[in-house]
């Protein structure tokens, strides 16, 4: 093996050995989604990883001369590392995504100009990355509901901000909502 497949290899190994902790985690935090997304993780990588060996393997068995070995193991793991590299980021995305997914904007929340461009859990709330188009002075709400559509906690800031501002703002439930929170989110501005 060369480094045009060690790379590779190693990328998808070390990749699904994240996702096998991010199963651990979800499964001890009792979040279901990161525990499946980790198992997916887990069976992509490995998969992708057993792939890139075999079509090496295979390769080179098939090629008669060094140099054609190295033409084809360069070609085989560009191929690898092109597909790792979409599986990566197709990963990261989804797991980004995952939580605006379950996040609901109020149209309050529109018709006053703010935008919800990313959201992250926190250990008793969440993170969003706000931006506001226009002036605004008031108060913002978000409440956490499970999965039955019941109110299960409610964090609330005021703002005082110009057209243009933008930023990480935190919103703390005071309690009911845990670590592991399975659910959906609702941000409303509040009158």
């Amino acid at each position: 093996m060369n480094l045009y497949t060690i790379i590779p290899i190693f990328i998808t190994s070390v990749l699904g050995f994240a996702s096998l902790v991010l199963a651990i985690m979800g499964g001890v935090k009792k979040n279901k989604k990161l525990m499946f997304g980790g198992i997916a993780g887990m069976f992509v990588f490995s998969v992708a990883t057993g792939l890139i060996i075999i079509c090496s393997v295979v390769n080179a068995v098939n090629s008669c001369t060094t140099d054609d070995v190295a033409d084809t193991a360069r070609d085989v793991t560009e191929s690898g590392g092109k597909i790792t590299g979409k599986m990566i980021r197709g990963t990261l995305t989804g797991m980004a995504n995952g939580i605006e997914k379950d996040f609901v904007t109020d149209s309050s929340v529109v018709q006053a100009g703010i935008i919800v461009n990313h959201c992250e859990n926190t250990e008793s709330g969440l993170s969003i990355y706000l931006d506001f188009t226009k002036d605004f002075d008031g108060v913002v709400a978000l409440y956490a509901y499970d999965g039955n559509d019941k109110k299960q906690g409610f964090a609330k800031d005021s703002f005082h901000v110009k057209a243009g501002d933008e930023g990480i703002y935190r919103f703390d439930f005071e309690e009911g909502v845990d670590v592991g929170f399975i659910g959906h989110y609702r941000l409303c501005v509040k009158d």
